[in-house]
């Protein structure tokens, strides 16, 4: 990518970073916890929670991203009930998140999905995210290894701030990417849509099931 690009690309996230402002939403910090079991280049994650943080500021989210001990791992068991909605909505909003990045997808998991998030989870990690996925996205003429990992990020913690295991038709919110979608992401910055933004800032969400399975994935054909 030469200079122009980034300049063009640096242009985009400084205009992206201001939207929700401009809706009159306020900023709500975030911690992001991030436990690294997939050994990612340290360069290499950094630059992807950077875009990553873009992106969720098209939100109002301003995230801080810490590493989490992998000895902790171990211990924090995910959960996977399956809340009512309007245990859901009761929850209040979540001041910290956790993130396991794996090496590579288990058996049988959803083939081209790239991670998978629990949405109403109370406790644990609620987003993970295969390194391997990544890579195969990647060497399939995706975008780098970094802006791919930043995108599953960012989607994969919108159906947490959503708390929503919905997928939206088209945008970052997308659930199976199309090589146009990656091609997009390589070049620019997705954001949020006006809605979701409006969702994430009053933590609403459209109608569901009274009892859902709260899985969400993002996937890559």
């Amino acid at each position: 990518m030469g200079a122009n690009k980034f300049q063009t690309v640096g242009l985009a996230l400084c205009l992206l970073s201001t939207a929700a402002v401009s809706h009159g939403f306020a900023e709500t910090r975030l911690s992001i916890i991030v436990y690294d079991a997939a050994r990612v280049r340290p360069k290499t994650l950094a630059r992807a929670e950077h875009l990553a943080g873009v992106i969720l500021a098209t939100a109002g989210i301003s995230p801080s991203w810490d590493a989490g001990s992998l000895g902790d791992l171990g211990s924090l068991a995910a959960d996977f009930t399956a809340y009512d909605r309007e245990e859901c909505d009761a929850e209040q909003s979540p001041a910290m998140l956790r993130v396991q990045i794996l090496p590579r997808a288990p058996a049988g998991f959803a083939a081209h999905a790239l991670g998978l998030s629990l949405p109403c989870a109370k406790r644990g990690v609620r987003v993970t995210i295969y390194a391997d996925r990544i890579s195969h996205v990647t060497d399939n003429g995706g975008p780098t290894f970094d802006r791919t990992l930043a995108y599953v990020f960012a989607h994969e913690l919108g159906h947490v701030l959503l708390r929503s295991a919905t997928h939206a038709r088209a945008g970052l919110m997308k659930g199976t990417w199309s090589k146009t979608d990656w091609q997009r992401a390589a070049v620019s910055v997705i954001p949020f849509t006006p809605s979701e933004v409006e969702q994430i800032a009053a933590f609403q969400e459209p109608p569901a099931e009274t009892k859902f399975a709260q899985l969400a994935s993002l996937r890559a054909r």
